[in-house]
């Protein structure tokens, strides 16, 4: 569990640690597929032919993930330790959106992911799947893309990130108004190991949070 500490000042923006390269495939993930040189993960959105677009996601499978316990880049169920990624907003509303991971596929994923890796410094204008295939069988031209989320994030400098590796007898899911998972809760987790991923180019809102929570900085 994350608790408020006294406010305290921040150093400098640390400098992301930005890949040249894709990573290597980790053993673990050998049998997924893949899309130029690197590994999809489940959540993927997928076209009728299957090509992924990646950095977003199917809200089916991420509820299926959720309530399964199952990774979100493996789709395998989670074992004894499992990691979160997460923004600063996302420990002052006490819960992550998306799936967990086992430590190796979070791993894989902060070096794959243009955004956890420090390679994308803004988020992008309008979504990749707001551009139907073409295809008249293909589910594309009824994506809705349009969360409130990603509205808020349309062009906007990138997000820091947070990995949150926990115990996987603390998994909890947070519930909405109607019952469905809204996502995994950082507010029962009692033995977690946070990390800063990436600085990305934070707000003074963000820094802020950061402050507030004591998240670490370096």
């Amino acid at each position: 569990m994350i608790k408020e500490g006294p406010l305290m000042s921040l150093p400098a923006c640390p400098s992301p640690r930005v890949p040249t390269q894709h990573p290597s495939i980790p053993i673990q993930l050998a049998d997924r597929p893949t899309w130029r040189g690197l590994v999809v993960p489940a959540i993927t959105l997928r076209h009728r032919n299957g090509t992924p677009v990646l950095g977003e996601v199917d809200s089916d499978t991420v509820a299926d993930c959720l309530i399964g316990q199952r990774c979100q880049l493996c789709d395998q169920g989670l074992e004894e330790v499992a990691v979160l990624m997460a923004r600063p907003q996302d420990f002052v509303r006490g819960y992550v959106d998306e799936p967990a991971q086992h430590p190796w596929c979070a791993t894989y994923t902060i070096r794959a992911c243009p955004m956890l890796s420090g390679r994308l410094q803004r988020h992008r204008t309008s979504p990749r799947s707001a551009r139907p295939c073409g295809d008249p069988r293909c589910q594309c031209a009824s994506w809705n893309t349009t969360t409130p989320d990603a509205v808020i994030r349309a062009g906007q400098d990138a997000d820091p990130w947070f990995s949150v590796r926990f115990s996987a007898t603390d998994y909890t899911l947070r519930p909405s108004a109607r019952g469905a998972p809204k996502g995994v809760s950082l507010r029962h987790l009692t033995r977690s190991k946070i990390r800063l991923v990436t600085p990305g180019r934070p707000s003074a809102d963000d820094l802020a949070i950061i402050a507030r929570l004591g998240l670490p900085w370096s």
